[in-house]
C-alpha cells in the first residue's frame, strides 16, 4: 500500500517512525514531494493530523485515513475528505496519562482555593486558615465517559474526589465512578457537579453546549475545566456567568481560535486560566505503535476499536 503522510508539527520523527516500521509498504511525505495526478491516484491510505485544504485532491483511491488525534471533528469537516474512506482516530497514544495530570491540577486549583491565595499573595495578605473541604466533599462531573474520560475518572476517584460521568448512552464504568446517560438525566447529572470537567466529542449535538442554560443547572460557584474542543464553550456566557458569580472559576486548553487571539477577553479575566492547547499530546512512539496495530487490523479484516461512526462525529 501507498501511505501519504502529514503530521502539523512533526519536526520528522514520527514520519521517519512510521516509514521505518511500515517497510512492506511506501509511506510518501506529502511536505516534500509533489504528486501528479497518476501518483495521487495510486495513494491507498493517509496518516494525518491537520492536513492543509487541498491534501486530498486527487486521492481517487483512498480507502483509509488515519487521524493522530483522539477527536476527529477537524478532519470530518475537510472539503476533501473522501466520503467512503474508512477513518480511525488514536484511543489514547500517551494522551490519558497527561489529561488526567492535568484535570487533577485544575480540580485541585478549585478545590484548594489556589486563585484566593494568588490574589492573596499579590495583595501581601496573609489569609491563614482558609475553609478548604475534603476531597470527599468535592463532587466532580466528566461529560463524556471515552478513554481519556475514564482515565480522568480514575485518576480523580484515586484522589478521593466523588465522579460521575455522563453520557449518551448506557455503558459499563469502573467500579465506583458513577454514570448519568441521556438528556433526561443530564439536569441531575450537572445539579451535583461542584467542578464540571468537559471531555466531550464535537458534534452538532455537543457544539455550544457550554452555556448559559448549563451553566444556571450547576450549583453556584461551581467551576469549569474545557480540555475538548473550544466550540464546546459559548465565550459569551462563560465570561457572563464568571461575572455574575454563578461560576467560580474557569480552566481553558481549548478555544475556537487557536491561538487564542490576543484581544480575547479570557486573556484578562481573573477567574479564567488559560493554557495553549498543552493539555494533553500523543507521544510519537504510542501514536505509531497504535496506528500501526490498526494498519494491521484492517488488513486482517477485522475493525480497530477507533474506527470512526461517521453519524455520530466520532
Amino acid at each position: 500500500m501507498n501511505f501519504l503522510f502529514y503530521c502539523q508539527g512533526d519536526d520528522g520523527g514520527m514520519l521517519q517512525a512510521f516509514s521505518d516500521q511500515l517497510t512492506d509498504h511506501t509511506v510518501i511525505d506529502w511536505n516534500s514531494c509533489h504528486l501528479d495526478d497518476s501518483q495521487r491516484a495510486s495513494i491507498d491510505a493517509a496518516i494525518v493530523w491537520m492536513p492543509p485544504d487541498d491534501f486530498f485532491d486527487g486521492l481517487c483511491n483512498l480507502s483509509q485515513v488515519y487521524a493522530l488525534a483522539a477527536g476527529v471533528d477537524q478532519l470530518l469537516e475537510h472539503p476533501g475528505l473522501p466520503t467512503d474512506a474508512v477513518i480511525v482516530r488514536l484511543q489514547d497514544a500517551g494522551m490519558a496519562a497527561q489529561m488526567s495530570e492535568y484535570v487533577l491540577y485544575g480540580v485541585l486549583h478549585a478545590h484548594r482555593r489556589f486563585k484566593d491565595f494568588r490574589r492573596a499573595q499579590q495583595r501581601r495578605e496573609w489569609i491563614h486558615g482558609v475553609n478548604v473541604p475534603s476531597a470527599s466533599q468535592v463532587s466532580v462531573g466528566v461529560l463524556g465517559a471515552g478513554a481519556l474520560g475514564l482515565q480522568v475518572a480514575v485518576r480523580l476517584q484515586l484522589n478521593g474526589y466523588p465522579i460521575r460521568c455522563w453520557t449518551r448512552t448506557q455503558r459499563s464504568m469502573p467500579e465506583g465512578i458513577g454514570l448519568a446517560v441521556g438528556h433526561a438525566e443530564l439536569d441531575c447529572f450537572l445539579a451535583e457537579s461542584q467542578v464540571l470537567v468537559c471531555l466531550l466529542p464535537l458534534t452538532d449535538e455537543t457544539r455550544g453546549i457550554l452555556n448559559r442554560s448549563l451553566f444556571d443547572k450547576l450549583p453556584k460557584g461551581a467551576f469549569i475545566i474545557n480540555v475538548a474542543r473550544g466550540a464546546h464553550v459559548v465565550d459569551e456566557d462563560l465570561i457572563s456567568a464568571l461575572d455574575v458569580g454563578q461560576l467560580s472559576g474557569a480552566l481553558l486548553d481549548v478555544f475556537h481560535t487557536e491561538p487564542l487571539p490576543a484581544e480575547h477577553p479570557f486573556w484578562d479575566h481573573p477567574q479564567i486560566l488559560i493554557t495553549p492547547h498543552e493539555a494533553a499530546n500523543s507521544l510519537v512512539d504510542a501514536s505509531v505503535k497504535q496506528t500501526l496495530s490498526s494498519i494491521r487490523q484492517l488488513e486482517l479484516g477485522e475493525l480497530p476499536p477507533g474506527v470512526v461512526d461517521r453519524a455520530r462525529g466520532y
